[in-house]
């Protein structure tokens, strides 16, 4: 071979003193290769920079190798939280991702579902933007539901119990004296939401307390809607002294809001209880409890899963998983988090 060539895998087994299926299954981690035989061959591709043809791989195994994801937004932090962890599990097995964002729009999911088509993946890990599914409905490529579900629509699923969670931590509220709770954020075509006003509602009814219509303010799952809901809030004069908040994107927004505008009396008083408990929730001073769903063990279902479709094991299709997250106590005097446990995400090195 001259130096103007471009190495073959052929070329590596000849220096490594292997087969080419043997080279092949290192490279494409296929099955389990002597570590002797793997060192031999990871050298050969070192000493010749040896770049495999992905193009050409695919097209032999009809395979990329890679996963189409695909979000609501990339600025929500729990949705960002969860590529990670899917990139962190997927990538050791050869796969590379492709995220893409729907821009919290039904056209823009379906356009950006096309583009992920065409780029022929091997399967597809979904957090819907909203109720309507149809356009997952009849697709070749596996494709497993992440943290929504779409009714009517069969595919293997992945949750969180919102429903449970929610009245839960109402209940801590209402445990600590509040008797006025309002509702803030959230988005009736949006599972997520759905579920999570359903299980504040019958707390408040289990403990025998309104639900003030008033002061149930949807209207979306951004930190903008966080932002001007809160506002709105506060502009009536009889507005609660708790909230139950959607998520964090809301959460952050209705924060930022009272920190900036709001006077020292209601800062004062003012309490909330929120999903989620992510890596910057002590920051938030005014939420007493969040909710901690387990991303690790959701993402790690959903590779689990989505891998045995891909491999054409169909067994309990679809499926559908309930995870039951964990309520954090955050704080019950000014900052501290009374149970002492660490945010998430603290074990690991940021640059």
């Amino acid at each position: 071979m001259s130096k103007r060539e471009t190495p073959t895998i052929k070329d590596v087994a000849k220096l490594a003193g292997v087969s080419i299926a043997t080279v092949s299954r290192v490279l494409n981690k296929l099955a389990v290769v002597n570590p002797e035989t793997e060192e031999k061959v990871q050298k050969a591709v070192a000493k010749l920079n040896y770049q495999p043809n992905a193009v050409a791989r695919s097209l032999k195994l009809n395979r990329t190798k890679s996963i189409g994801i695909l979000l609501p937004e990339v600025s929500n932090t729990f949705f960002t939280e969860i590529v990670e962890q899917l990139e962190h599990l997927l990538s050791p097995k050869g796969y590379a991702l492709l995220v893409c964002s729907s821009e919290n729009s039904v056209d823009e999911e379906k356009r950006k579902l096309s583009f992920l088509l065409e780029r022929n993946v091997d399967g597809l890990v979904i957090i819907a933007v909203s109720d309507e599914g149809s356009h997952f409905g009849d697709l070749d490529v596996p494709l497993v539901m992440l943290d929504r579900k779409i009714e009517g629509l069969s595919k293997d699923v992945i949750v969180s119990d919102n429903r449970q969670s929610a009245y839960d931590i109402t209940r801590r509220l209402i445990g600590d004296g509040r008797r006025r709770i309002g509702f803030l954020g959230g988005d009736p075509h949006v599972h997520t939401s759905v579920e999570r006003y359903r299980g504040f509602v019958e707390a408040l009814t289990h403990h025998g307390l309104p639900v003030e219509e008033r002061f149930v303010l949807h209207e979306g799952m951004t930190m903008k809607s966080g932002y001007t809901l809160m506002e709105r809030a506060l502009s009536f004069e009889d507005c609660p002294d708790a909230f139950f908040i959607v998520n964090d994107m809301v959460h952050i927004g209705a924060t930022s809001y009272l920190m900036e505008h709001a006077p020292k009396s209601v800062r004062h008083t003012m309490v909330f209880a929120s999903f989620d408990y992510l890596h910057y929730a002590p920051l938030l001073r005014f939420c007493h409890y969040a909710v901690a769903q387990p991303l690790e063990e959701m993402a790690k279902l959903a590779v689990q899963i989505l891998t045995l479709r891909i491999e054409g094991d169909l067994t309990d299709f679809p499926s559908t998983t309930v995870f039951q997250p964990t309520i954090v106590v955050m704080k019950k005097s000014e900052g501290e988090l009374s149970n002492g446990s660490p945010p998430p995400r603290f074990n690991k090195e940021f640059s």
